[in-house]
């Protein structure tokens, strides 16, 4: 059982710290398979650890349906219609949705946790100017319509993305070579006074992969079955990934080929057969990872950190991966990295045909991923991101002064109020800005801010 589970078992008397509310804004690209979709899994993953760790955080996300992956007792899901396909949701900004879940005259937050830099302009722009609610920014990025992910640049969300990070007090990146990347190609575009901004904002925050799902010995009975679990675009190698299959193929014709994310969008070209590909998903992760743990190896392309091949890694899935400035990090000890087309198939069919090989390689990935992956070790820099801007507002306080005092009185009196009762009792519109009295009110002794059934109260325990 988590510590926060624990803290809603207690009465109300019981309760001896303040509960933090935090605001987050999410990035759905796969409406259709939440449990896969990488904010689901990331934030399912962050939540999880940090509940083991504490249980002072409440977190408020707008989902498309309820996901199971992110009911937790101290997770409160807004339900909100968003377009499926991921262009059409980052240009979507529901306004009517956005003013309720936004309005400070029923709810109060402390942090906004942004995985949509190109949505975080507009939230926080209502926050300031329709509920005077200067609350600090944490993002995460998950997408960035630079030149290597969009590289036409005709129609992009680049400057939203760069707009949005620049209101945050810090975002996070799953490396830094992507960081220095975006550093770079930003100097075309803005002045050394942004750069320098943006430089003091993006910070390398590592994902994880679960701990409890980590095999705990190789799989020996596997498959010949070799798997390209990302997306099917070129800046995940897919291009490069047929060219090595279609070499492969010309000298052996023993093994298949299990391709997890096609779309509409996937092509297939220079193939006389194709039969020998499976494109059937997992809807279930379970299922999928299972299903991963019997291929022979996968396939990693490009020069980019990605969360599918964690996914490998924790089943001891041996990766042919294409050698770069982050894949050190990403496959550590792995002696399967090639630099042209010709050495990847040479690996694959050493895998293929030397069980031996392929078990020593499996045994380095399941050693690294559990070292180094693990989300026990990868929530620190998520924890660290939170508790750095939480310290922020625990210092920023109301003075002395005739409200504050009445407005202390009152709880004290009635032991138990939400912010809609402090409102009327204070005759405060939503144009006062709570946030000072709110940091005051958890400053003192026996004054607390906690949530009972998902809803937030203020506490005077004497």
């Amino acid at each position: 059982m988590s510590l926060y589970n624990l803290l809603t078992e207690k009465k109300i008397t019981d309760i001896k710290h303040s509960t933090y509310q935090i605001l987050v804004i999410p990035n759905i690209t796969r409406q259709k398979e939440l449990e896969k979709d990488s904010f689901v899994l990331v934030m399912s993953n962050v939540i999880k650890e940090l509940n083991e760790k504490r249980n002072d955080l409440f977190f408020h996300i707008p989902m498309p349906s309820f996901c199971s992956a992110l009911d937790f007792s101290n997770v409160k899901q807004h339900i909100i219609t968003m377009p499926t396909f991921p262009n059409s949701m980052r240009s979507h900004y529901d306004f009517y949705f956005w003013k309720t879940i936004l309005n400070s005259l029923e709810m109060e937050y402390d942090l906004v946790f942004s995985h949509l830099p190109e949505q975080t302009t507009n939230v926080m722009n209502n926050l300031v100017n329709l509920y005077s609610q200067d609350i600090p920014v944490i993002g995460y990025s998950h997408w960035i319509e630079n030149k290597e992910n969009n590289p036409n640049m005709k129609v992009s969300f680049y400057h939203y993305n760069i707009a949005g990070m620049l209101l945050m007090n810090a975002c996070g990146f799953n490396t830094q070579t992507q960081i220095d990347d975006l550093l770079e190609e930003a100097k075309e575009h803005y002045s050394q006074k942004t750069i320098d901004k943006l430089k003091s904002i993006m910070r390398p925050v590592y994902l994880g992969f679960e701990d409890s799902k980590i095999r705990k010995t190789t799989n020996t009975d596997y498959e010949k079955t070799i798997v390209y679990n990302h997306r099917t675009h070129s800046y995940r190698g897919w291009d490069k990934f047929l060219q090595i299959i279609k070499k492969l193929r010309e000298k052996r014709q023993d093994f298949k080929v299990w391709v997890t994310m096609a779309d509409q969008t996937t092509k297939i070209k220079g193939f006389d057969d194709t039969l020998f590909f499976d494109f059937e998903g997992e809807q279930n992760r379970d299922n999928y990872l299972k299903k991963l743990s019997n291929c022979v190896a996968g396939f990693h392309g490009g020069n980019r950190w990605a969360m599918s091949s964690q996914d490998g890694l924790g089943q001891g899935v041996p990766y042919v991966f294409q050698v770069g400035s982050e894949t050190k990090e990403l496959f550590g000890n792995l002696q399967t990295g090639f630099a042209t087309v010709d050495e990847a198939v040479e690996l694959f069919e050493e895998l293929l045909d030397q069980p031996t090989v392929r078990d020593k390689q499996s045994v380095l990935a399941l050693e690294h991923c559990r070292k180094v992956h693990s989300w026990k070790n990868r929530v620190l820099g998520f924890e660290k991101m939170i508790d750095e801007n939480l310290d922020i507002i625990k210092k920023d306080i109301m003075g002395e002064t005739d409200r504050r005092d009445k407005l202390i009185d009152y709880i004290k009196k009635n032991k138990q109020v939400d912010i809609k009762q402090i409102r009327s009792y204070m005759n405060w519109g939503k144009s006062i800005a709570f946030r000072k009295y709110r940091n005051l009110i958890r400053s003192l002794d026996n004054f607390y801010t906690t949530t009972i059934n998902k809803k937030e109260y203020y506490i005077y325990n004497d």
